[in-house]
């Protein structure tokens, strides 16, 4: 009879798990992955790659003065260079054609 009872009474503990039991256990998995995570960054820090700042190019005072020259000429080349690359801005004038022609193509197309 005992033993009759103690085999109902193991089926049923592997049979049926409740749903809280199942929803306690996700936590306690993703609480303890959690831990896992944390404990891992404070032992083993990562480190942060150096910033790497521009650097600025100060030329010495004991330049000669004709190189000196050479090195403002050639910023000042770059300079006027990024400038005639740089997208030339809409004057107003053309803006309002453009959107007078916009407004006409419009009022022909439902009109």
């Amino acid at each position: 009879m005992f033993n009759w009872y103690r085999e109902w009474i193991q089926i049923r503990k592997e049979s049926k798990v409740c749903d809280s039991c199942e929803t306690l256990r996700h936590q306690l998995e993703v609480v303890n992955f959690e831990k896992k995570q944390l404990l891992d960054k404070l032992l083993n820090p990562e480190k942060p790659e150096p910033v790497k700042e521009p650097t600025l190019i100060i030329p010495p005072k004991g330049i000669p003065w004709a190189v000196r020259k050479q090195m403002l000429e050639q910023e000042d080349r770059e300079k006027a260079k990024l400038m005639r690359e740089a997208p030339k801005p809409i004057s107003t004038e053309d803006l309002e054609k453009e959107l007078n022609l916009a407004a006409n193509e419009r009022e022909e197309k439902t009109g």
